[in-house]
């Protein structure tokens, strides 16, 4: 009987267990195991997890582009594509007035206003006259479209702290990015040799504004007309960019010229919903460099799934 009472409470204690095992262990896991695995809904795309296609380079011939010094990246993933001599330093001319624009964006509302109060007659310029009262954002759109110098020594001199102020607000802005290679002396890029860069520092700076989206709409137009506030006054701007509306694919950004700088051009690309960048400095021909980059990536460029 003590044999038999033995083994009837061994198998309900082997029954006992297997319950367990088959019940309740599954379940004990749940909530360290089960809570890491993320559920992807039917019919979800990579691009609604932010999952940046990544481009693939086909040929490794570069482009025919004569320029000193030449970068192009991908934007969403920040790829070097191609590049030559994309660390050495460059004066970048007017294509400072990126970092003047980004500046003067992250410092004053859109609407804010400033009066002019006087007359800036150096470099290029939208002849403002004293006393005109301009939005920030109709500074900002002079600036990116006809690289008017006049817009940008406005915007620096409203800065509380003066134009030494805000250029030390542009140098703040490349130093937050991590961009060694930069240095500013001033708003507009009218040479000093103390004012220079790299392509790839202006490349990574053309990635920082054309988050802005009110860049990335500045920069499309072929021409504006920018009013003082009472709309008394016009000024009938032509974009710099010779490329816009001759080169479907370009879209932007910011040219830039001066004997000691040679020509400059910062190229904001789209290839099929591909964002890319490119940087010519030191070059002869600034826009026909960029266009033999544009066809070297349009012929040896494609983009995969992450």
């Amino acid at each position: 009987m003590n044999l038999l009472k033995s083994n009837k409470i061994s198998f309900i204690i082997i029954f006992l267990l297997l319950v367990l095992n088959l019940f309740w262990l599954p379940f004990s896991g749940l909530w360290t195991i089960y809570p890491k695995v993320k559920i992807i809904p039917q019919n979800t795309t990579l691009a609604q997890f932010n999952h940046p296609q990544v481009p693939v380079i086909h040929l490794a011939n570069p482009p025919q582009a004569n320029a000193g010094s030449y970068i192009l990246i991908d934007s969403a993933t920040n790829t070097v594509l191609v590049s030559k001599r994309a660390h050495d330093k460059i004066y970048p001319a007017s294509t400072t007035k990126l970092a003047t624009a980004i500046t003067a964006l992250n410092i004053y509302p859109l609407d804010e206003v400033i009066t002019v109060p006087d007359a800036f007659t150096e470099g290029q310029v939208m002849n403002l006259q004293p006393g005109e009262k301009m939005t920030v954002k109709s500074l900002v759109t002079a600036l990116l479209v006809y690289s008017a110098n006049d817009s940008a020594y406005n915007l620096a001199k409203h800065y509380p702290g003066g134009i030494t102020g805000f250029v030390d607000q542009m140098n703040l802005l490349v130093s937050k990015y991590g961009l060694k290679d930069t240095h500013f002396t001033n708003y507009d890029g009218l040479h000093d040799p103390n004012h220079y860069s790299t392509v790839y520092d202006l490349a990574q700076l053309s990635r920082i504004a054309i988050k802005n989206p009110t860049i990335t709409e500045i920069v499309k137009n072929k021409s504006v007309i920018v009013s003082d506030l009472d709309n008394k006054i016009q000024h009938n701007l032509e974009s710099t960019n010779e490329l816009l509306g001759v080169i479907p694919e370009i879209e932007g950004l910011k040219t830039g010229w001066t004997p000691e700088a040679g020509g400059c051009f910062v190229g904001l690309i789209n290839i099929n919903g591909h964002k890319l960048i490119s940087v010519v400095a030191q070059s002869d021909d600034r826009f026909q460099d960029t266009k033999e980059i544009v066809n070297w990536a349009k012929q040896n460029i494609t983009w995969r799934d992450y």
